[in-house]
């Protein structure tokens, strides 16, 4: 155990003197994690997925306006409203081909009324003899800046296309059950004795005889909520920068290697395995620091950004295996790249190539599912994958510890391997 100790201190006093690497370990993931995760709430607001701002200006100001803003507030588009009094159409278009707003929606003067005719004219129409005349529909007027994403465009346009569809509906509606009432009176029977009379078509056509009950994982726990990309880039970018700890260790191993330091450390009464435990309980402390640097920025940082806080509200100890364990996976391969190349340079190039495959393979830039399919059944042999599957089951599914036994098993594993092998050529090597 004093072995043990002796070697952690003699790696600690190791890492003080390279501040600038601390540095870089340090600092690369903590500016990777703010950029990703701003950029990714940036596209689910480009993509619908967040509320989009659409300027509204009613120069109406009658029925049409009001039921069309009541409508799409049920929906993903923030209204802005403009006072009508200070801005006309060229100020709405002028704001939003400029880019300032993505939507810009007006309502005509006279709109509401030339609608409730156009209604009242159809049925009209539809009571008499003849073909019935095309009718001319009341149009709304919408601006779409140019060089918003296609997906959004059709996203927001489809929103107003089903609000207008609605409260068209319902006017018909509405039209129909005064005509019917008209019928009943003319056929000597009172109006409310049809179970249509009045409000009561449309409440009928409100009532909703289908619907779609949404499940958010099996647990039901608070965890299994809606996609954030905050929950999904803080572990993410801290197993980045964790498995990026493999560099140092690799050159601290070269360092002795080279210097004949390792051939008398192994000349002592001390086991390489001693050895490998001490670079690995001092670099494990580097990526704890690493990880609770990162979820510190997460929850302080990025509510000043405008981004939601990192949580971590259920299993915490659960959540802290699998750092640990992801820690020494990190640490395994910094070992067994120490023992494989010749150089610094051949460990820094194989680490920092083979890191970043695995951080694209493993889901930390691109989701798994976004994959092709062979990526995707390539991605289970990228332990980054393995850590970063058991944070999401964790923090976004709401899945307890047996859930992730297998990751953490892989990550065992693969740490024992590494090990294992450096073991064997450590003996070959002296």
């Amino acid at each position: 155990m004093l072995k043990i100790f002796a070697a952690t201190a003699k790696e600690l006093l190791l890492l003080r003197r390279d501040r600038t690497g601390l540095l870089v370990l340090f600092l690369m993931p903590a500016i990777l994690v703010v950029l990703i995760t701003l950029v990714q709430e940036n596209v689910m607001e480009l993509t619908g997925q967040k509320k989009t701002q659409v300027l509204f200006l009613d120069l109406d100001q009658g029925d049409l306006g009001r039921s069309l803003q009541k409508q799409l507030s049920t929906t993903t588009l923030d209204l802005v409203l403009w006072d009508e009094k200070q801005k006309d159409i060229a100020d709405i278009q002028a704001a939003v081909t400029g880019g300032g707003y993505q939507v810009g929606v007006v309502i005509p003067k006279g709109a509401s009324a030339r609608f409730t005719e156009e209604t009242a004219r159809l049925f009209q129409q539809g009571t008499g003899s003849g073909k019935p005349r095309e009718m001319a529909a009341t149009t709304v007027q919408l601006f779409v800046d140019p060089g918003i994403m296609a997906g959004l465009r059709s996203g927001v346009i489809a929103q107003l296309e089903m609000a207008l569809t609605t409260i068209a509906l319902e006017a018909k509606l509405a039209q129909l059950g005064g005509v019917l009432a008209q019928t009943m009176a003319r056929a000597g029977m009172e109006p409310e004795q049809s179970p249509l009379a009045g409000d009561k078509l449309p409440a009928l056509f409100r009532q909703p005889l289908l619907d779609l009950q949404e499940h958010q994982g099996d647990s039901g726990a608070i965890g299994a909520s809606q996609y954030k990309p905050v929950q999904q880039n803080v572990p993410a970018w801290a197993l980045f920068g964790m498995f990026f700890t493999a560099i140092p260790i690799a050159g601290s191993i070269l360092q002795e290697r080279n210097s004949g330091i390792w051939i008398r450390l192994t000349a002592l009464p001390v086991s390489p395995l001693v050895l490998f435990t001490g670079k690995a309980l001092a670099y494990m402390g580097v990526c704890l620091c690493q990880f609770l640097l990162i979820a510190l920025i997460g929850a302080f940082l990025f509510p000043f950004l405008g981004l939601p806080a990192f949580t971590v509200s259920m299993h915490p100890t659960a959540i802290l295996l699998t750092v640990v364990l992801s820690s020494l996976a990190a640490c395994g391969y910094g070992i067994f790249l120490g023992l494989t190349c010749n150089s610094y340079e051949q460990a820094s190039t194989l680490g920092s190539t083979t890191v970043v495959a695995a951080a694209a393979l493993g889901g930390v830039m691109v989701p798994v599912y976004a994959m092709p399919q062979v990526m995707q059944q390539l991605s289970i042999i990228s332990p980054l994958n393995w850590g970063l599957t058991a944070f999401q089951d964790l923090l976004l599914r709401g899945y307890s510890l047996s859930a992730i036994l297998d990751d953490l098993g892989r990550l065992l594993l693969f740490f024992a391997v590494t090990v294992f092998v450096s073991w064997k050529l450590a003996g070959i090597r002296k």
